[in-house]
Parts: C-alpha cells; structure tokens; sequence
C-alpha cells in the first residue's frame, strides 16, 4: 500500500477488462494481458524505470466472482511479470501475500463493489 501512493508507481491490472470492471485495486490501471505490446505498454507505463505493482486473482481470496482463484502455476502474474521483463521493465513487484478483500486496508472499485 505505501509503495502504491508513492510517485512513478503503477499498480497494473493485466486481468480481463470484465473482471476489471467488476473489482480492482482502486488505483489500477487496467491493460489486458493479451493486449501487451510496446506501444500500450508505453501508454499506461511512463519509463521502464517506473515501478511497477502487479497483481491477479491469486492475490484475493473473498470475491470469487470477480476474483476467481486459478492453479498457483497458472497465475497471471507469472506471465504479466515474464513479459514485462521481456519488454524492459524491471522495476516489477508483485502485491502479496494473499489478502482477504473484506479485511484489506486496500480501497477497491468496480461494479460488485457499489
């Protein structure tokens, strides 16, 4: 939470846009994974120095309609992480452990949260 309020820090959702939609870290910006090009990464991540948070469902348990739990060994994150790399960032963490969403200090926005 601290490194998220902190300057030149994107806190990067790489799930769907309908998953998106229903429940995100407030502060997230959302760029679906198979959307991962250069050039949309470059919109939404100002220089590969930039910090960078990610996170996915493993992350969250309590909302499994908008949070669903995948195998550990099919995590977004392990392919958000690997691509980034692959595009040059390397200022990339990941949110952890897993956080309950309804005993988490984090704000989150979306439909199901209204």
């Amino acid at each position: 939470m601290r490194l998220a309020r902190e300057p030149d820090t994107v806190v990067l959702d790489a799930r769907s846009e309908r998953l998106f939609r229903l429940r995100h870290v407030a502060s997230a910006v959302n760029l679906s994974f198979p959307e991962f090009t250069e050039a949309t990464l470059a919109r939404i991540i100002p220089t590969r120095e930039t910090r960078i948070l990610i996170y996915c469902n493993n992350n969250f348990t309590g909302a499994p309609e908008s949070l669903p739990v995948k195998a550990v060994a099919s995590a977004l994150n392990l392919s958000t992480f690997v691509s980034l790399h692959a595009y040059g960032y390397r200022n990339v963490y990941e949110l952890g452990p897993v956080i309950d969403v309804a005993r988490s200090k984090l704000v989150f926005a979306g439909e199901e949260v209204r």
